[in-house]
């Protein structure tokens, strides 16, 4: 195979496709406070990513209803009304969907992260969290 021609480009000892750059970051991010999912919206803007937000879990579980595979990965909160953050995540991967999951919540006990463990979660970080951390950290599960 010719390298040079074939959109590859070389970076070290690795070869990355060059639409990588150009791929969008479907994001669903789930949270009942306002200031998050706006704060969300501001921290992942830009050609590179497209966030949809919920302020609820059932709201989050309608859209992943009408479209399963919609989305790259899920950002999700632990503390929410009427489904916890452990609750959803366990209906969604019930429904079979297995995008990749963030939880980013400041309600991280022992007990709760072993639970997200237990169901495939890509990624916990804490509330409050630091912008270029969480660019970071969805770059890398999605990437």
């Amino acid at each position: 195979m010719n390298y040079a021609t074939s959109g590859f480009r070389y970076v070290g000892c690795w070869y990355l496709h060059l639409h990588l750059m150009e791929t969008t970051c479907r994001i669903l991010a789930i949270d009942d406070e306002p200031s998050v999912t706006v704060s969300l919206r501001f921290v992942l803007v830009g050609p590179r990513y497209e966030v949809t937000c919920a302020n609820n879990a059932q709201t989050a579980l309608a859209k992943l209803e009408l479209a399963p595979d919609a989305y790259d990965v899920i950002i999700v909160d632990q503390k929410m009304p009427n489904l916890t953050g452990v609750q959803l995540v366990d209906a969604i991967r019930k429904r079979g969907i297995t995008t990749k999951i963030i939880v980013v919540s400041a309600h991280l006990s022992r007990e709760v992260c072993e639970a997200y463990q237990g169901m495939d979660v890509h990624a916990m970080i804490p509330k409050p969290f630091n912008i270029s951390e969480l660019r970071s950290l969805v770059d890398r599960v999605v990437f």
